[in-house]
């Protein structure tokens, strides 16, 4: 009887043990199960973001305003714009003409610089994070011709000619291109609605795709 009980303990000792060993191995190939997922499915949204290549978030319209007019004799830089200035003020009539011009501004992001490490995929907390390159601006076009706003010639006062046209639409492009750069506040605003545009753009991109997960937008300065 005691020989037999001890190979009783014995058996109900190694039975246990290999329960323990089926759980364990059980939850060690559940969680190299979960990784591998998460892994394919990063690889999958990395390949997906990654294929947008460059991606344009917001477009701005950036104008200016100049006129033509006679030039006043006191503002006559030398002889002959105080000659030209002289003759202008004896003429009958009035010559005034006023235009505007119009720049683009795009915000855009270069997915080219993603990563894979910048798409994280938390199955626990089922979220996807998107650390995106920095937002940039550039200019992507200008009219090709000005806006006449004003135009008023009477008299015995000569028509505004392609020339001066020419002359003004160079001068307002300079200026306003010079505006642009001195001042952040159209970079600014451009980016912080290209920011609020990706924000809605990636998670109905990704999102939709992924029922249940939370998609959280950062991006790289």
């Amino acid at each position: 009887m005691g020989l037999s009980g001890c190979y009783l303990c014995s058996k109900i000792t190694i039975t246990k043990n290999m329960k323990i060993l089926k759980t364990f191995t059980f939850l060690l190939a559940l969680t190299f199960g979960l990784v591998s997922c998460q892994d394919d499915r990063q690889a999958r949204l990395y390949s997906e973001v990654r294929s947008v290549n460059k991606l344009q978030l917001s477009r701005m319209t950036v104008s200016k305003l100049a006129t033509i007019d006679d030039l006043k004799l006191g503002e006559a830089e030398n002889m002959k714009q105080a000659l030209e200035a002289l003759g202008d003020a004896m003429k009958v009539g009035k010559r005034v003409a006023a235009y505007s011009y119009d720049t683009y501004l795009t915000a855009y992001v270069d997915m080219s610089e993603l990563s894979p490490e910048d798409v994280q995929v938390d199955e626990k907390a089922r979220t996807i994070t998107l650390n995106l390159p920095a937002i940039r601006t550039e200019y992507s076009g200008r009219d090709l011709g000005i806006n006449e706003v004003h135009y008023r010639v009477t008299g015995l006062r000569s028509e505004i000619d392609p020339r001066e046209r020419a002359g003004i639409k160079e001068m307002m492009n300079t200026a306003l291109k010079k505006e642009v750069e001195e001042k952040p506040f159209f970079r600014d605003r451009l980016v912080s609605s290209a920011k609020a545009k990706a924000q809605t753009f990636f998670p109905a991109l990704l999102g939709g795709g992924e029922e249940g997960y939370t998609v959280i937008v950062n991006f790289k300065e």
